[in-house]
Order: C-alpha cells, then structure tokens, then sequence
C-alpha cells in the first residue's frame, strides 16, 4: 500500500510541469525569440528607455513606439538565492537550485534560473551568458554558463 503510493507520487512528480508564461500579444515576440534561441527586450523610440518586461507602453514617457531588439545574452549577476524548499510541488524534485537577477549589458534586469553546471560557480558579480530549455512548448531564459 504505502510502498505503491510513494511510487505513483514519484512518477506523478516526475511528470508534472511547472508552471508556464501564457504568452499575450505584448509579450509574444519575446517568447518567440526565446524558441529561436534569441533574448530580446524594448526600446522606446521617443526616449531611448530600454525596458523589460515587455508591455505595450514605455515605463519613462508613455509611449507606444516601441521597438525589439536582440540582446548579446551576456550579462552579470546583480543577486542571486539558493532554493532548498519548492514553493510549490512541481519544483520539489529540482531543488537545491538558484534563481539569479541578472543585469544585462544593455540595461536591463532579467530573473532567470541559473542551470545546475553553473550553481557551484555562482556569486554576485559573475559575467554569464543566458541561454535557453525547453518546458513543454516554451524556452525558458536560463543563465547557463559562467564567462
């Protein structure tokens, strides 16, 4: 009994799926981008404010002239936290794990989860590139390697 519930609750933890961005049309070329392995973020024409997250306004002035752009995908660790207790069940089986704040070299913040090649490595100040994993149908931004 007790034996073949662990089991089923193993399997069912192993299958279940983490939460995941419902893309709208403001955020929708950003999730794009992620698939074709490209960070991408804002600018206002009107006042050269670089933004994320993407939103149909710039967050200075206002406006909706609006362009995307392609990030390097290198940025630097601004703070970081180690996860040792899932928030919810989905990410029990993941934990220990990092979630990072990266400040990007064109100016914007990006919080992703570090990968786990990278957790023995991190640290405030670190340079590292973001990269991308696959979730069901969507990529996820991941910082993935130190530099």
């Amino acid at each position: 009994g007790a034996l073949l519930a662990r089991a089923r609750e193993s399997v069912a933890r192993k299958t279940r799926m983490i939460p995941l961005p419902k893309p709208d049309p403001h955020t929708r070329p950003f999730w794009d981008g992620c698939l074709d392995g490209v960070l991408r973020y804002q600018r206002c024409q009107a006042c050269s404010k670089v933004q994320f997250t993407p939103r149909a306004s710039c967050e200075r002035c206002h406006g909706d002239n609006l362009v995307w752009h392609d990030a390097t995908s290198l940025g630097t660790v601004l703070t970081f936290t180690r996860v040792h207790r899932a928030a919810l069940p989905e990410f029990r089986d993941k934990v220990p794990y990092d979630i990072a704040i990266l400040e990007m070299d064109e100016g914007f913040r990006l919080m992703v989860n570090a990968s786990q090649a990278l957790s023995s490595q991190m640290a405030i100040g670190l340079r590292v590139k973001v990269g991308f994993v696959m979730q069901g149908e969507v990529a996820l931004p991941i910082a993935e390697e130190s530099l």
